[in-house]
């Protein structure tokens, strides 16, 4: 909550946080319109979890307000399977099955992972005295 706080502390009255975060805790990977299989964010979905328990707590403590939420499915396209693994293998709490792993090797590019993506925009509100 300390980031948020100095978050909070540098915006102009009634500014903005817009936060966008990935939140599917197994996007699906599909090739040529076929579904491959889905990648294991397990990991990163409780990453997110402990993210929103800050942000209920800023809310609660007043500092901000939630002005809206939405979320929408964003495809990541990669040109092959090699591209993909190595791309996705660095996302943090991500982790490609080896059945996955293999049929992204012999599909046929482009290659798509579609992500439920979270959108909320928070409103600094005058700090509590």
């Amino acid at each position: 909550m300390n980031a948020l706080r100095r978050i909070h502390a540098a915006l102009v009255p009634d500014g903005l946080v817009v936060d966008t975060q990935p939140v599917s805790a197994r996007p699906m990977v599909e090739a040529g319109g076929l579904q491959l299989g889905t990648l294991d964010m397990r990991e990163w979905r409780t990453t997110i979890e402990a993210v929103d328990g800050r942000f209920a707590e800023t809310i609660d403590a007043g500092l901000f307000a939630l002005e809206a939420a939405s979320s929408f499915i964003v495809a990541d396209t990669f040109d092959d399977g090699p591209e993909l693994v190595e791309s996705v293998s660095g996302w943090r709490g991500t982790r490609i099955p080896r059945a996955l792993a293999g049929r992204i090797a012999a599909a046929t590019p482009p290659i798509r992972v579609h992500q439920e993506v979270r959108l909320q925009l928070l409103r600094a509100r005058a700090a509590a005295s």
